[in-house]
């Protein structure tokens, strides 16, 4: 029998005192999806069905597995758990509700479901206040905000990974593949993916094209 998944806040007592103990369990969920909602969708992980607030829950299709990155945010009396097909995206969610006070994870999901990732990093840096007014409910101010605020963080993120990059290409390239086409190939991998798995990707590419 299907199981709902009711999540308990941790919590630890000493003399007269209550601690809360706030920490992430859940960094990402498998599964297949169950229902799905106005703006959750329910994911079945080996009979235990999770309920998590997704970006435009329509485009999931029942009864097909989707793996999602998880932001859980935890309240006292209740814990709410955001889901994310790739880190990219989960990144800037992330950087948006610690950066922009005023903004917590359901207002910066709102933002998620009106604009792509594509759009928020454009609108970002062109300097666009003007897109997040698209958003239910973001003022004028808080758009400038982010735009100001999350502008030095994109520009540190992408430095990161052309850095990320570079030591996937040095990798191939010190194995032995051809340099223009390991330079062919990097710019076709899963930016998303750790390190490892990016040069583990290159190799079966770059291995399928010798054949």
């Amino acid at each position: 029998m299907m199981q709902q998944m009711q999540l308990q806040l941790p919590y630890a007592i000493f003399t007269h005192t209550i601690f809360i103990l706030r920490y992430q369990m859940i960094r990402k969920l498998r599964g297949i999806i169950i229902e799905k909602e106005e703006n959750a969708i329910v994911l079945d992980v080996k009979g235990i069905g999770f309920e998590v607030l997704v970006p435009y829950p329509k485009k999931f299709e029942l009864g097909s597995e989707y793996e999602l990155y998880i932001f859980e945010d935890i309240k006292e009396n209740e814990i709410n758990l955001f889901g994310f097909q790739n880190k990219d995206e989960l990144t800037f969610f992330k950087l948006i509700t610690d950066k922009i006070s005023g903004i917590g994870p359901k207002k910066a999901l709102d933002i998620f479901c009106f604009l792509t990732l594509n759009e928020i990093k454009e609108a970002i840096k062109n300097g666009d206040y003007s897109t997040f007014l698209k958003v239910k409910g973001l003022g004028e101010k808080t758009a400038k905000r982010i735009v100001l605020e999350i502008g030095g963080e994109l520009k540190k993120l992408e430095e990161t990974k052309d850095e990320i990059l570079d030591t996937v290409a040095q990798s191939l390239i010190s194995l032995g593949f051809d340099k223009n086409k390991v330079k062919e190939v990097v710019q076709s991998l899963d930016k998303t993916k750790p390190l490892e798995e990016m040069i583990k990707e290159g190799i079966k590419k770059l291995s399928n094209e010798k054949h």
